[in-house]
């Protein structure tokens, strides 16, 4: 992630050319010449019963632009939520197009919603047919998955008029719970849970509910409290005496994350080269011993830091709060360098969800298996985002 600085807006010549001290930090936390090159290679798995071999790392629309070539380059076969392109990026549509996947997210549980969300994000990227609709974290409960099924008709719609092949979610609140009932569902080809180091009891349940049922997983939300471990010095000092001050973080907690199972890839957020670097500079899938300590002290960092989403504060919570919602939105200012975006989606939270309206009770942080500070991190939430 950017340490202090948006470098979002590097040009290609900024990412090849430049010193690594002028272009910043690694996500790693180490500096890097913006010379070198990722590693020419991906890991290519299957993606669940879709049959797609897809690389072991997705990309996604909001990658700098200046990133796309050098995915292509390196392998990158899989593109997320690409409704947000303009236009079909040049590096892609010189591909054939039976050499790489993506999906379309929907925000609608109604049919004709579902439909014109989808065929307009089609129509304007000038494709024939999408890979997967998928619906982007509008299920709130487990419940929700058998009584608001709407977009099943325009999934089924679209699949005849071979527009789109599979049906996808990504989902943030209550992944494990909300993901196990899509899965036992059928209707769910492969999914994205927000899963990152510190996976609950419930979500690795979850997943290997998916490996049984031939469900594929696209982990996303991976990077989860890393970016403010790497600023904490004593964090810091602690990880590079297992990777030393060059070691990646990026690609071992990818590979940590890869290790779950039925795991099939990650999407991480990549803003700039060095972020990119740092994720695909590693050939293999296994970890070192070096990796795996690394990452358990990362764990125990975000253990404190970093909520997983798992939806226990909002259960316990009177208010009903919309905790998950709130500190992700957070994230988003803190790591990803958002903000204007985070306090658009704040703002369409119901006034009486909002951390604003937290009586200070205390349920949430009785009910959080990390024993989180929840309302220190709700405090902190407002600042940024009210």
């Amino acid at each position: 992630m950017p340490h202090g600085r948006d470098l979002s807006r590097l040009t290609r010549r900024d990412f090849l050319g430049r010193s690594a001290t002028a272009a910043g930090l690694l996500a790693g936390g180490s500096l890097l010449s913006a010379q070198e090159a990722p590693a020419k290679r991906v890991v290519y798995r299957k993606l669940g019963r879709t049959g797609f071999m897809v690389s072991h790392v997705a990309a996604a629309w909001d990658w700098n632009e200046w990133l796309y070539g050098e995915a292509v380059d390196v392998g990158i076969n899989y593109w997320h939520k690409i409704a947000g392109w303009p236009e079909l990026p040049e590096s892609i549509k010189a591909l054939d197009r039976e050499a790489w996947y993506c999906d379309i997210a929907i925000d609608s549980f109604e049919e004709e919603g579902a439909y014109e969300q989808f065929e307009w994000a089609r129509k304007n990227l000038g494709l024939e047919y999408i890979d997967a609709m998928k619906l982007h974290s509008i299920h709130k409960t487990a419940e929700e998955v058998a009584t608001r099924t709407g977009y099943l008709k325009a999934f089924d719609r679209l699949k005849s008029e071979g527009k789109v092949r599979h049906l996808s979610a990504a989902q943030h609140v209550e992944p494990a719970a909300v993901c196990a009932a899509m899965i036992e569902s059928g209707h769910f080809d492969h999914l994205q849970p927000a899963c990152g180091i510190m996976p609950t009891p419930d979500m690795l349940k979850m997943l290997e509910l998916a490996k049984q049922h031939d469900v594929g997983i696209i982990a996303k939300k991976v990077m989860g409290g890393v970016n403010r471990a790497q600023q904490d010095a004593q964090v810091r000092a602690q990880v590079e005496k297992h990777l030393g001050k060059d070691g990646k973080w990026g690609a071992a907690v990818i590979k940590t994350v890869l290790s779950y199972p039925g795991v099939t890839a990650v999407v991480p957020r990549c803003a700039n080269y060095q972020q990119f670097v740092d994720n695909l500079s590693t050939e293999g899938l296994e970890l070192t011993t070096q990796e795996t300590n690394a990452v358990e002290v990362l764990r125990r960092y975000a253990q404190a830091e970093q909520c997983s989403y798992c939806g226990a504060c909002l259960r316990a919570c009177p208010q009903r709060i919309a905790i998950s919602d709130t500190l992700r939105y957070a994230t988003y200012c803190s790591a990803y360098d958002l903000s204007s975006e985070a306090r658009r989606l704040y703002a369409r939270l119901p006034r009486d969800r909002r951390a604003e309206s937290c009586q200070d009770c205390g349920a949430c942080e009785a009910a959080c298996p990390q024993r989180m500070e929840v309302r220190r991190k709700l405090r902190e939430a407002t600042a940024l985002l009210a």
